[in-house]
């Protein structure tokens, strides 16, 4: 192990539960120096948390700069993955010292990254705990429980934690596992269009959240089970291949997001019911792409997907459905 440079932080270790830590206290400014926010890149897939609010960062400088305020203990991990740059020494009745390489970023904020955003340059004192030890997916997983119900936190990003904790993702959440295929599959119409809650490169169109593409998925999972014994690379295919051919008959309205309703919750949602009904009544073996532009195709001249169109007064799952009844009128199934 190379030598540590001499930050030497002393405190206490214990237990927080069933998971090691260590307690102690140091000034905002060592500890914004030692420490990151691993935030998610949806571009490159790396890191898992949300974007850091700067007007939530300022907020907490203003009031903790004030006299007698305070606040709850910073949450830190020392990771596994990155022990060359730490260690604890144990002493006697459960105090130890932390010796953390200078100029090395080597604690990962789990629980702080909103309140230590602005601080570079305060020395005022806080308390901080840091896990011993643990590896990114077990970070990744008390994170998630830890801030699961924060305010603010995306529940899109929240559905995409979980979809990287389970161990066979397609078996015990199919609905996850295909929405994330077509965000992440180059031949899909959705391809790098569903915002999955991390920072993102402003030219990308963002079409939908990752929340509301799996919820209506596990819908349409839920009700066309019969289909589904075909498994669930086939059910990947036949959403895709939907997906294709609604982009094929309304390629402006999928051009133009911001001033179309096609792939906000309304479209979303109930082109996911009318696919039900398309899988449920197709009786020609013709391709599924052949099969849903026929059908889709009937709805041009039809149908108005403009933010003042058809479905501009159209909210939430009522107005969805409302939609829904009138694809399915139109289409006649």
């Amino acid at each position: 192990m190379k030598k540590l440079a001499d930050v030497i932080l002393g405190g206490q270790i214990g237990y927080c539960g069933g998971v090691e830590a260590f307690l102690g206290f140091a000034s905002a400014r060592l500890l914004y120096k030692l420490s990151f926010a691993d935030v998610l890149n949806e571009e490159t897939g790396e890191g898992y948390q949300r974007p850091r609010s700067v007007a939530h960062s300022l907020s907490f400088k203003r009031y903790i700069t004030q006299p007698y305020s305070s606040t709850i203990t910073l949450t830190f991990n020392l990771r596994k993955e990155t022990s060359e740059y730490w260690r604890i020494k144990r002493l006697s009745e459960g105090r130890a010292l932390l010796y953390l390489r200078d100029g090395v970023r080597s604690l990962a904020q789990v629980d702080c990254q909103h309140r230590l955003g602005e601080l570079a340059n305060i020395d005022i004192p806080l308390a901080f705990m840091t896990y011993i030890g643990l590896d990114l997916r077990s970070e990744m997983a008390l994170f998630n429980v830890i801030n699961s119900r924060a305010r603010g936190l995306s529940s899109s990003l929240t559905d995409y934690h979980e979809s990287n904790l389970l161990n066979d993702l397609a078996a015990e959440a199919p609905h996850l596992y295909i929405a994330r295929k077509l965000n992440e599959d180059p031949d899909s119409p959705w391809y790098r269009m569903i915002l999955y809650g991390g920072e993102t490169n402003s030219g990308l169109k963002r079409r939908t959240s990752l929340r509301m593409m799996q919820k209506s998925i596990q819908r349409f999972l839920r009700q066309s089970q019969p289909f589904l014994q075909n498994g669930i690379e086939d059910c990947l295919l036949l959403i895709k291949s939907f997906w294709k051919a609604v982009k094929v008959v309304f390629p402006d309205q999928w051009a133009h997001p911001r001033q179309s309703l096609l792939t906000k919750g309304v479209g979303l949602y109930s082109l996911m019911f009318l696919l039900v009904d398309l899988v449920r009544t197709r009786e020609r073996k013709d391709s599924w792409d052949v099969f849903f532009i026929e059908k889709l195709s009937l709805l041009r001249g039809k149908v108005d997907w403009t933010s003042k169109g058809t479905f501009s007064n159209a909210g939430g799952q009522k107005g969805a459905l409302q939609a829904y009844y009138l694809l399915k009128k139109v289409i006649g199934v």
